[in-house]
């Protein structure tokens, strides 16, 4: 059995030439589609409601507007196929492609991907932003995911997988990108991807915007097994700033020696680092109090202390280099052995029992 999971808000306009199209493609094959509405003001689900008389739906309704992951998550939940298709109730999705994504889970695939990208894919009616957007956020997604780098579409919204991929896996309710989730966390063994034109909306509003950019990005790290890293280089990026920034101060504007203000600069940017790892990229590893913590901080990120500081003196008064870029080139040198040591030392992972 298949199950098609809608999640929708202010649909009103495409629900039934959706729900119609699903039933022609799919005809011979049994098939359930659940309709998750969160509690539409246009009476989406009262249109879906009416349509259970002549099709297989099962409408699901929520108090409020609470989001795409959280939606297929309970849709998933209550549903009772082998198979399951996630799609968008906008149009964009082609139902008529759905028996394609079938065919091949029952040759053998565990994720089928309905493609833009691929050999036959394409997008139609996007202009040149639209199109550097999805580009770069398809890239951003293979740099960080691993997992994503083998498919030319990682973050379609249109895909089916079986139901065993995801039983037992914990979604964030707060994604945006479901098949990203899916592709980290699922227990599946080979991707096929199938292509389909994506077209443009007809009707409604799209729900694109800021606000969805912004929770991508967020959810791109959250994914990402490099989040500790990314978080670390991040904060060092602000350590960055209060390091320059306190060395200008005391150098160009007080009229210190780059000696004196450059060791205070250090120290400065290190009391950041450390603040920001206790409570941000760290949060909740190493043991002991915060004070030990700080402790090791300065003893275990020595070496990448002293690696700054020699190399900002050699830079300044072996060859002449302005006292910025002298201090750089010594924080960018000192990076890597500060993050291994804080990382492995300072807030090692607690092991498990």
């Amino acid at each position: 059995m298949l199950s098609i999971i809608v999640p929708t808000y202010n649909e009103g306009e495409n629900i039934e030439e959706l729900i119609r199209r699903i039933g022609k493609s799919l005809n011979g094959v049994e098939y359930e589609v659940l309709v998750v509405d969160d509690n539409s003001p246009d009476g989406t689900a009262d249109i879906a409601e009416k349509l259970s008389k002549e099709f297989p739906i099962k409408v699901i309704r929520r108090a409020g507007k609470l989001g795409l992951a959280s939606a297929v998550l309970e849709g998933f939940n209550k549903s009772v196929g082998d198979y399951v298709v996630v799609m968008d109730a906008d149009l964009q999705h082609p139902p008529e492609v759905i028996p394609q994504m079938y065919e091949a889970v029952l040759e053998g695939c565990d994720v089928v991907v309905a493609s833009r990208y691929v050999s036959g894919g394409s997008i139609v009616g996007w202009g040149l932003t639209r199109r550097i957007v999805s580009k770069t956020a398809t890239m951003l997604a293979k740099l960080l995911i691993p997992k994503a780098r083998n498919v030319k579409d990682p973050l379609s919204g249109f895909f089916m997988f079986k139901r065993d991929s995801l039983l037992g896996v914990s979604l964030n309710p707060k994604g945006f990108k479901i098949l990203l989730e899916l592709l980290v966390k699922g227990r599946y063994v080979n991707v096929c991807e199938v292509p389909y034109c994506f077209g443009l909306r007809v009707r409604g509003k799209s729900k694109l915007g800021f606000k969805e950019i912004l929770n991508y990005l967020l959810h791109l790290i959250t994914l990402s097994p490099y989040m500790t890293l990314i978080k670390f280089l991040l904060v060092g990026s602000l350590g960055t700033l209060v390091n320059l920034s306190a060395l200008y101060l005391l150098r160009y504007i007080i009229g210190l020696e780059h000696l004196i203000s450059s060791a205070v600069a250090i120290e400065a940017s290190v009391i950041n680092n450390y603040l920001l790892h206790e409570l941000w990229t760290f949060r909740g590893r190493g043991g002991g109090t915060r004070l030990h913590r700080l402790l090791k901080f300065h003893v275990t990120t020595s070496l990448a202390i002293t690696t700054q500081y020699v190399t900002s003196q050699l830079l300044h008064y072996g060859l002449g280099l302005e006292s910025i870029i002298s201090q750089f080139t010594g924080i960018l040198l000192g990076f890597l052995i500060n993050y291994v040591l804080s990382n492995s030392y300072v807030w090692p992972k607690m092991r498990e029992i």
